[in-house]
């Protein structure tokens, strides 16, 4: 009994330094993670910006300031958010790996249609984060293809076409940055997370044999990898459509958020720095992107908004490609409210540079 005793003492003093010097290596890895992020100047730039496209975003300088140990953010800012489904089909020189398939597969490129479009606001005044999706399909019109789908812009441009289409479909609200995330990089991204917990709200089932994309979920709560995320975050076969797809984006991201940063996520900390930086586009430098990751890791569940581009489809069967029709007057009172306090008519042209 007395060497239980003994036993269960040396455990315990030995238990509360050894937690400490745990939790100052996990400390010491991540600030040391983070300050090699900080010191690369652009650290997730895979296209460089001609000085023409640069001048497309947000001309007010930096928006970080330093705080205790990091850097955190000084004003709002907007920051638009593509998710990138490349096909071997849609590049010129598809990797080896994927040649001889037989059908088409996904490559880590940033060259083909964004089928995800997210303007994101951090607001470190009111510790507000907006999320505002833009469907594929949104019609506009470009002064050099006529009308289109947003989500073509990035093949006419790359990001700065579709930040500037975005910018003047907000009534010419100023955008600060871009980024751009691979399909692909989502998948790995949430198994290095260790999964997302969801509440699925009904059965989905589809196949499309020339992708060799197989989607089998059951509703109800439960716990995803990557891939079951991956095939939730794709599915838009029913009657919602796009609109759908959209609502059940909204919902993974609020899980993601609520999951938080815990110890798993900062000893997996290398494996997901891993994934953004080959996965991920963007003009964000390594400050920016360290503030703009702390704000949403330390945003409440509850100041997390989500909000679909106001609109609604063409009711006309006998066109022959379908959009989403934007509404310019509610699309102007969400910017007002949600985004800045300024908003100037403007046109729905898109002139490119």
């Amino acid at each position: 009994m007395n060497y239980l005793l003994k036993s269960r003492t040396r455990w315990k003093r030995w238990l509360g330094p050894g937690l400490g010097i745990l939790c100052a290596m996990l400390l010491s890895a991540t600030l040391g993670a983070f300050l090699a992020i900080s010191s690369a100047p652009t650290p997730l730039l895979k296209r460089a910006l001609t000085p023409e496209e640069a001048a497309i975003f947000a001309p007010s300088g930096s928006f970080t300031g330093r705080g205790l140990l990091l850097p955190r953010l000084s004003r709002p800012v907007n920051i638009l958010v593509m998710g990138m489904s490349v096909l071997t089909s849609d590049v010129q020189n598809p990797p080896k790996s994927t040649e001889n398939l037989g059908y088409l597969a996904q490559v880590n490129s940033f060259k083909g249609l964004s089928d995800v479009l997210l303007l994101v606001r951090f607001d470190p005044q009111t510790e507000e984060l907006t999320i505002l999706s833009i469907p594929r399909d949104t019609r506009v019109v470009t002064s050099t293809s006529g009308v289109i789908k947003i989500n073509a812009t990035n093949v006419l441009g790359g990001p700065a076409v579709s930040t500037l289409a975005v910018s003047q479909l907000l009534f010419n609200l100023p955008i600060d940055r871009y980024v751009r995330v691979n399909v692909k990089g989502v998948e790995k991204l949430v198994d290095v997370l260790g999964g997302v917990t969801v509440d699925i709200p009904k059965d989905m089932k589809y196949t499309d044999e020339a992708q060799h994309l197989y989607i089998d979920l059951k509703a109800g709560r439960q716990h995803l990898n990557g891939e079951q995320t991956l095939q939730l975050l794709r599915f838009r076969n029913d009657e919602q459509g796009d609109i759908g797809r959209i609502e059940r984006q909204h919902m993974v991201m609020q899980a993601l958020l609520q999951q938080k940063l815990n110890l798993l996520t900062l000893v997996r900390l290398p494996q997901i720095l891993q994934v953004i930086s080959s996965h991920i586009d963007s003009n964000l430098d390594g400050d920016e992107l360290i503030a703009l990751s702390i704000f949403a890791i330390n945003t409440d569940r509850q100041k997390v908004r989500t909000l679909t581009l106001p609109g609604e489809p063409n009711s006309n069967g006998r066109r022959e490609t379908s959009y989403w029709i934007p509404n310019e007057n509610r699309i102007q009172e969400v910017v007002t409210q949600y985004f800045t306090q300024r908003s100037e008519k403007a046109s729905f042209l898109v002139n490119y540079p």
